[in-house]
C-alpha cells in the first residue's frame, strides 16, 4: 500500500495536497486536524473503496473483518460537519493558491535578505509551507553517528536562538525553521514580516 501522510500538506499545497502536487494517487491519505478549520477534530482519513471498506466499527455484522478505527472526536457530528464546509470553504476562497502565493513572496524577500547580509541560510517552500534553514541541518551525515552526535546540538541551539530572536522582533515561527503563511496574509504583512526578520539578520555576527 502507498500512504501520504498529508498532516502537514493537505491544503498547504493545494486543495489536492502532496498528492494533486505530484499527481500521485495514494491507496490511502492522512489529514491533520486543520481538515476541520480549526475546530477540535482528530484528523481525517481516506482512499480507496477497497482500503476503507476494512474501517468500520462492526455494526455490519463483518468485524472480523474490519480494522477498527476510533478516538475521541472519531465520526463526531459536529466535528464531521465543521470539517465538511471548511473543505468546501478553502475550494470556495480558493484558500490554498492564495496561501500559497504569500509563500512565494516570503520566500523571494528571505532570499533578497538573505543575500543582501551575506548570510550561509537557504529559503525555499511548497505553496504555504516556508523553510528558513540556517543552521546546516540538511547537512547532517546520518551514517555518522559520531559526527551527528557532535554537530546535532549546537545546530539545534542555533535554531532555537535565531528562534527566540524571530520572536523578540513578534515573529512566530517553528523551531526558528519553518513559518507557515494563509490567505490572511496580504502582501503588507508579508512585508512588514520581512522588515522584522531584516532588523534579526543585521543582528547577526560572525558568519
Amino acid at each position: 500500500m502507498l500512504i501520504f501522510d498529508e498532516v502537514v500538506t493537505g491544503f498547504r499545497i493545494g486543495m489536492g495536497g502532496a498528492a494533486g502536487y505530484f499527481g500521485v494517487t495514494p491507496d490511502l491519505t492522512v489529514l491533520g486536524k486543520a481538515v476541520s478549520g480549526g475546530y477540535p477534530m482528530a484528523g481525517g482519513v481516506g482512499g480507496s473503496a477497497e482500503v476503507m471498506s476494512a474501517f468500520g466499527s462492526g455494526l455490519d455484522g463483518k468485524s472480523g473483518s474490519h480494522i477498527q478505527v476510533g478516538g475521541t472526536l472519531s465520526a463526531n457530528p459536529l466535528s464531521s460537519a465543521a470539517g465538511h464546509f471548511a473543505i468546501e470553504e478553502m475550494a470556495r476562497t480558493n484558500a490554498p493558491v492564495i496561501a500559497g502565493r504569500a509563500g512565494d513572496r516570503l520566500t523571494r524577500g528571505l532570499q533578497r535578505l538573505i543575500d543582501k547580509h551575506g548570510l550561509p541560510y537557504v529559503a525555499y517552500n511548497q505553496g504555504s509551507i516556508v523553510h528558513l534553514e540556517s543552521s546546516g541541518v540538511m547537512l547532517l551525515d546520518m551514517k555518522n553517528p559520531v559526527k551527528l552526535l557532535k554537530e546535532n546540538k549546537p545546530r539545534k541551539q542555533l535554531m532555537e536562538h535565531l528562534g527566540a530572536a524571530y520572536a523578540s522582533r513578534g515573529l512566530i515561527t517553528l523551531a526558528g525553521s519553518r513559518l507557515y503563511t494563509s490567505m490572511a496574509h496580504t502582501d503588507e504583512i508579508i512585508d512588514d514580516a520581512l522588515a522584522r526578520f531584516d532588523e534579526v539578520f543585521s543582528m547577526i555576527e560572525g558568519v
